[in-house]
């Protein structure tokens, strides 16, 4: 059903609006309303950037943390380690900043230090410190590069001119030499060596051999790798308390929620004005009084003219099927609450389209599971919930149906009332008949909503007429009802005529009206052919698992014979049965939730839904992390 609202206004003190907005908060029972003209909110670029940094450093504490556990365990936080100790995982977050920012340093640092090396590994077999390699008194000194090919033709040249010279080490520049020319003759050598690509290259004037240099240079690279491997460590012990970063994020978050709710302040005194549930309104009261005794608090009815948020209040059975009327609109507070009347259909259908007893076993147990050990949230519960359900039906139809994994199967003697595959006519009908009953269905919670509107002619005219002729026109089909579903349909059509265009006071264009309105009797028959996709969907995943069967039986061979061979065929068969099941049906999943949806969508919600509203959206914790908050 749908919970009616109440709205809220509410001033207090402006040095109690922080308390007063986590009090709110904490209750989780207003919806803030934004009035843009004259509404404020806080800055909270802090708690952005905040964000920003947890998120960042959650992401690169993953590599250390440890795997989570299959069972998963619920985090719960007590409320007030939630408000107050926050200066602490703060102080961890920065801690665990500044060790990482010296990791990347000391990277980057060893990146330097790497290239260092390869510059002067080449000159490693210089024994002379290189601030001696200086020009004398009759000789001018180089160090350069070569390209090797090019080398007998450089030793060719200083041999021809007297030079000393000395091969070095060979890198990705050429090969390294170390030249003394004369002064008469350098500036003819260094003119014949620019011809085959000789690069000069000044060493630094430093008081160390190139052996000093690396084994300086290699001596910093290690210290700074045994320093990085300190710090991962470090990262690594940081790890183990992830969890507290985890609930920094919600705790910055929650925060940022507050700052950025609307309010309307005054010189002394701060505006809040809010929606609540009818049946919360003691909750927020008592938030009120545990921030001030000085306060106003009003309750009011919604104006004729406002539009309040929607809360749906439902069963266990009915509350998870929400998120399916939800993906399609969110209903309005004055509508009928569509999710009763839809989560039993869309729990039948899902069920005939799988119709697998051996599936709906599968599904009942797998989802259950899951949801008891990974314990999901929010909307991936609510899904795994109709699955869940689903799988129930689905087992119930199985049943019907005879089918357990494909095979045909009569446990106990029970026969199947109906086999799709075999007797695809009768299924064809069964199938329509749903789809006229899903549709009726539909016009009686439409009679309904018109009822409770006091709207009398329109539950006949709009709703009961057409009931009429659908039930009229499903009974010239049955022999012994086709007398009665003469008059039947007849006087719904008589209705639709004279009713339909009630609106026009022209008598003539009133008949006229309902004459055209009557040709809508197309649009329901179509509809009602639209539920063929039931019988399309029972069938494919009857055929698709009679062929994985098949074929596990082909691989599978003659078992009359043991030999080595007999168990590799019984063992690939069954790979073939495992996965080729596990593939139908996880397709007869994904087909039946879409497909089972759109028939809800389509056909019964556009006999009576309008899904004007929007969605309650209280002030609360965001918490993404934590499971539970325990307020004492």
């Amino acid at each position: 059903m749908i919970v009616p609202m109440k709205k809220v206004q509410i001033v207090v003190l402006k040095e109690d609006h922080e308390q007063l907005m986590l009090n709110l908060q904490k209750t989780g029972e207003v919806m803030l309303i934004e009035h843009p003209e004259i509404s404020q909110k806080s800055d909270a670029t802090t708690e952005e950037i905040m964000l920003q940094r947890t998120r960042k450093t959650l992401g690169l504490l993953k590599k250390y943390r440890d795997k989570p556990k299959f069972v998963k365990e619920l985090n719960k936080v007590d409320y007030d380690d939630f408000v107050s100790n926050i200066d602490q995982r703060i102080e961890l977050l920065e801690k665990i900043e500044e060790t990482y920012e010296e990791i990347q340093h000391l990277k980057a640092d060893n990146a330097t230090l790497q290239e260092t090396l390869k510059t002067y590994q080449p000159w490693e077999q210089l024994t002379v410190p290189f601030d001696k390699i200086v020009n004398t008194k009759y000789a001018y000194l180089h160090t350069g590069f070569i390209e090797p090919r090019y080398c007998q033709d450089f030793i060719r040249i200083l041999d021809e001119h007297g030079s000393e010279y000395e091969l070095l080490g060979k890198t990705y520049d050429g090969q390294a030499v170390f030249f003394a020319n004369y002064y008469a003759d350098d500036l003819a050598v260094m003119e014949s060596l620019r011809a085959f690509n000789f690069t000069e290259n000044a060493l630094p004037k430093l008081p160390l051999t190139a052996n000093q240099l690396l084994s300086e240079k290699e001596a910093q690279l290690q210290a700074n790798n045994d320093r990085i491997k300190e710090l991962e460590e470090a990262l690594a012990q940081y790890a183990k308390h992830a969890g507290d970063l985890e609930i920094l994020t919600d705790q910055v978050s929650s925060i940022e929620v507050r700052k950025t709710a609307p309010v309307i302040p005054t010189d002394a005194t701060v505006y809040v004005e809010g929606w609540v549930r009818h049946d919360r309104v003691d909750k927020v009261i008592e938030a009120i009084k545990e921030t001030t005794d000085i306060f106003d608090c009003e309750f009011s009815d919604p104006l004729p003219d406002e539009l309040p948020p929607t809360v749906t209040q439902n069963n266990r059975f009915v509350a998870p099927f929400e998120i399916i009327t939800n993906m399609f609109a969110t209903p309005s507070p004055y509508e009928v609450d569509p999710n009763p009347m839809m989560s039993f259909w869309y729990w039948i259908i899902f069920g005939i389209m799988m119709g697998d007893a051996g599936y709906g076993l599968v599904m009942l147990l797998f989802f259950w599971a899951f949801i008891k050990i990974k314990k999901p949230k929010g909307n991936t519960l609510n899904l795994y919930k109709i699955l869940m359900y689903s799988g129930i039906t689905t087992m119930i139809w199985g049943i019907v149906f005879g089918s357990y994994f494909g095979f045909e199967w009569h446990p106990f003697g029970l026969k199947p009332l109906l086999t799709p595959l075999n007797n695809p006519l009768e299924m064809l009908v069964m199938s329509l008949v749903i789809g006229g009953l899903h549709i009726i269905s539909g016009l009686l919670v439409k009679a309904y909503d018109n009822f409770r509107k006091k709207d009398f002619v329109a539950v006949f005219s709009d709703s009961l007429s057409w009931i009429l002729l659908l039930v009229g026109i499903g009974f010239f089909f049955l022999p012994q009802l086709s007398n009665i579903g003469k008059y039947l349909a007849l006087a719904g059509a008589l209705i639709i005529v004279f009713f339909a265009g009630r609106k026009n006071r022209n008598p003539v264009k009133r008949i006229g009206s309902g004459l055209y309105s009557l040709y809508g009797a197309t649009g329901y028959m179509s509809d009602i052919l639209s539920y063929s996709r039931i019988l399309a969907l029972s069938m494919s995943s009857g055929v698709i698992a009679l062929v994985m069967n098949l074929l596990a039986q082909m691989v599978q061979g003659d078992l009359s014979t043991f030999s080595f061979m007999t168990i590799i065929k019984l063992l690939m068969a069954m790979v073939v049965y495992f996965v080729g099941h596990v593939f139908n049906l996880a397709m007869g999943l994904l087909s039946a939730y879409v497909h089972a949806s759109r028939l809800q969508y389509i056909e019964f919600f556009g006999k009576f839904y309008e899904g004007s509203g929007y969605a309650f959206t209280p002030l609360e914790n965001k918490l993404t992390y934590i499971d539970e908050l325990n307020v004492n």
